[in-house]
């Protein structure tokens, strides 16, 4: 039995133990009536039940939705809204299809960003490329916020050739972005797969972030496949 069950049975069966003592003992002196007595004492203790277990119910809820959010919390780069290193390091325990891919993710030139105009404009252009990254992958992949201005995306059931499609879009969309007064806004990205490009889940992540300093180093703002 679970303890919100426990909890249910335990307050109702002391409430129904208070109620019936106090209840009979003033209906006795009322009402010399058994059948009186018994349909006062009845429908007060339905409804005191009823009005516990909805209280009970409702303060339950309100603290399953409290820990729903703490959990969340814990997992959710609080500036990007995307899943941070921890949900990521999570993810890959568990990682459990023959095939998938890495996305590594660096925004160009982000200290220029940060240093020549500040880190609040930093800042945004960090959450404008976030919010770019999840509006253009697929439903099923996920984004995590690596550190820093680097991110990472979980590309599950996808081969290299799908992945470097997608990480060809995001890439396009990106420098798309108006970004007012600043620089235009690009990123360099490093695409590894499995199998092909290691059977592990770390050789994997290792051949993207190599595949990403390649692209760094020939110009940014392209795509390099390991």
């Amino acid at each position: 039995m679970s303890i919100f069950k426990l909890g249910l049975f335990g307050g109702m069966t002391g409430i129904g133990i208070m109620y019936a003592l106090i209840i009979h003992k003033i209906s006795m002196s009322l009402f010399n009536s058994l059948l009186v007595q018994s349909i006062i004492l009845g429908l007060g203790f339905g409804m005191l039940n009823f009005l516990f277990a909805h209280w009970y119910f409702y303060k339950y809820t309100e603290l399953k939705n409290h820990s729903e959010t703490l959990k969340s919390q814990l997992v959710i780069d609080n500036l990007t809204g995307l899943y941070n290193r921890r949900a990521f390091n999570l993810e890959l325990e568990k990682i459990d299809v023959p095939i998938y891919s890495v996305i590594f993710i660096d925004v160009d030139n982000f200290r220029v960003f940060n240093n020549q105009y500040g880190h609040k404009i930093g800042d945004t252009v960090l959450r404008k490329v976030s919010q770019t990254i999840k509006r253009t992958v697929r439903t099923e992949d996920i984004a995590y916020r690596y550190g820093g201005e680097e991110i990472v995306v979980l590309l599950k059931n996808c081969p290299k050739v799908i992945a470097k499609e997608i990480a060809e879009n995001i890439r396009t969309r990106v420098s798309e972005l108006n970004n007012n007064l600043y620089p235009q806004i690009t990123i360099s990205l490093g695409v590894a797969s499995c199998p092909t490009d290691g059977e592990s889940v770390q050789d994997v992540i290792e051949k993207s972030d190599a595949a990403l300093l390649l692209a760094k180093n020939s110009g940014k703002n392209c795509t390099v496949c390991f």
